[in-house]
């Protein structure tokens, strides 16, 4: 026994036309920009559930993006090129000075100034405070 099915093209969810041909309906769904919804259910254009990633691909570690922390100095204090005291100076910070630190390396800040990543000395809070 054959079964005569309806098939309803719909347009933002009113009904345009009910037809006997799928292809009918898919040609005025196409022409109309609408959808063949068939005993309840849309038949065209087909619905395909997208495909979710369980977790999003990592990011290395070397291409996060951190916003700076601001820490105020505490002491006036010398600016090196690298973390250590036998580290070239590259200039000097008055107390009070707010810094936006970039990492804390071995107890040093890492800043960035006019002249590149530069340090400062930490000492565990005793010469900066985070703000």
């Amino acid at each position: 026994m054959a079964t005569n099915k309806t098939y309803i093209v719909v347009k933002d969810g009113e009904e345009l036309k009910e037809v006997k041909s799928l292809a009918a309906a898919k040609k005025l769904a196409d022409a109309e920009g609408g959808t063949v919804v068939c005993n309840g259910s849309t038949v065209y254009p087909e619905v395909v559930d997208a495909q979710i990633p369980s977790e999003p691909a990592p990011v290395p570690v070397d291409q996060l993006e951190v916003a700076p922390e601001k820490y105020t100095l505490t002491a006036k204090m010398n600016i090196r090129t690298a973390p250590s005291l036998k580290a070239d100076k590259a200039g000097v910070a008055d107390a009070g000075t707010i810094v936006e630190v970039l990492g804390i390396e071995d107890d040093w800040l890492r800043v960035r100034n006019d002249a590149g990543e530069v340090f400062i000395l930490y000492g565990s809070g005793k010469y900066a405070r985070k703000n």
